[in-house]
């Protein structure tokens, strides 16, 4: 009787705990969850990562561009080649757009040169004929013929010399005030010091034609209305 007690006690305990087990609902496993359950769209893909992408630091200065230059190592025969090709194009882009007077390429001029005050100035210059832009000829002749000439050959050449800068004064003073009319009637709020335009144009009056830099792009046929615009 004794023994048959904890037995029943033992099992009424099992019972009750697999009642509870059964009782219990079974939870059924999640769903995987798409990618067009929240958003309602696909996840967009990456972009290509193998795009080439700037420099990090790219160098500032000259430099640190030599330096780069050496960690990077010597360039090929062929990479050299191309690289002196691409230079020349850039530059000869560069001088087809001065040339035209594009306002994009004005920031590669000089300061001097800078501006459209002193592209028209450039114009005005360039579209008349000038006794300025044989003088540094004149003067190298007259330099060399009084070394190895008489005295009286001498004061010719003097003379000689006095008459050419006489013309060219007279000239420079036309040449300002035809400056100061063609400036003022294009830009008359201009900014521009109208002393400053007339020593520049007569600086490049006396250049000979083929030296003057920025390079002359009108013609001695230009008219008035061709002056400082753009070329096509």
């Amino acid at each position: 009787m004794r023994d048959t007690i904890p037995q029943r006690v033992e099992e009424g305990r099992a019972s009750v705990a697999k009642k509870s087990v059964q009782e219990v609902p079974e939870t059924e496993d999640p769903k995987p969850v798409s990618a067009t359950d929240k958003k309602g769209k696909a996840t967009p893909k990456r972009p290509n990562q193998s795009k080439a992408r700037p420099p990090a630091n790219p160098p500032l200065t000259a430099k640190e561009k030599r330096e780069a230059a050496k960690k990077a190592g010597p360039l090929t025969k062929e990479q050299k080649k191309q690289a002196r090709e691409d230079l020349r194009a850039e530059r000869a882009r560069i001088a087809e757009g001065q040339w035209k007077g594009d306002p994009l390429f004005d920031k590669y001029h000089l300061p001097r040169d800078r501006g459209p005050e002193r592209l028209l100035v450039r114009d005005i210059v360039d579209s008349r004929w000038s006794v300025g832009q044989y003088y540094m000829f004149g003067a190298f002749a007259i330099l060399i013929f009084s070394t190895a000439g008489s005295v009286q050959l001498q004061s010719y050449l003097f003379i000689g010399l006095l008459a050419l800068t006489g013309a060219i004064v007279i000239e420079s003073v036309f040449l300002a005030r035809r400056v100061k009319r063609i400036v003022l009637k294009r830009f008359p709020k201009t900014a521009q010091r109208m002393g400053g335009l007339y020593w520049y144009a007569i600086q490049r009056s006396i250049m000979p034609r083929s030296m003057r830099n920025p390079r002359a792009r009108m013609s001695y046929k230009a008219t008035e209305d061709d002056l400082g615009k753009i070329v096509k």
